[in-house]
């Protein structure tokens, strides 16, 4: 799948040790530990080109590093981050779950070639303003949302790929 790889937002945590406390509070609450192979799967998300990743691009970016992280490690703590509300998960179509940082980040919605996989990210004021028109319409008090648009993107499209 392939994924935007736009550089890290502006509103990205001030720095690691500001995400890692969350966490260490969140995992607190939990009964549970900030162990090192959480602390090392944090800072590599971090530190990764892609805004937009996979459970396996997050295996992948630890391929031949020791001590090993095991992929139900990074499943395990996936599902940890996304409980503490550090990471958003996404279902983008059929395919596997797709993950980004919440904390930090400005809200925006997604585009989704169906043809390559790519993910792109907007923001339209129209749009949210038509969203709360509607949501006020019918009484409806919204705490959060996800637009997704599905379609072909412009390289396959000039590819000549069609629905």
């Amino acid at each position: 799948m392939a994924t935007a790889r736009a550089p890290r937002p502006s509103k990205a945590p001030d720095n690691l040790d500001d995400l890692l406390a969350k966490l260490e509070k969140f995992l607190g609450r939990k009964s549970l530990r900030l162990t090192g192979q959480r602390r090392q799967l944090v800072e590599k998300i971090l530190s990764m080109e892609k805004t937009h990743f996979t459970a396996d691009d997050l295996v992948d970016e630890f391929s031949g590093q020791r001590p090993r992280i095991s992929k139900a490690t990074v499943y395990r703590t996936l599902s940890v981050l996304v409980e503490a509300q550090i990471l958003e998960e996404h279902q983008f179509g059929e395919s596997q779950k797709v993950y980004e940082l919440s904390e930090g980040r400005d809200h925006h919605d997604h585009l989704i070639c169906t043809a390559c996989g790519t993910i792109l990210e907007f923001m339209n004021e129209e749009m949210e303003r038509l969203q709360d028109k509607v949501a006020a319409k019918h009484n409806f008090h919204p705490t959060h949302h996800s637009q997704k648009i599905f379609g072909i993107c412009a390289t396959c499209w000039g590819q000549g790929v069609r629905p």
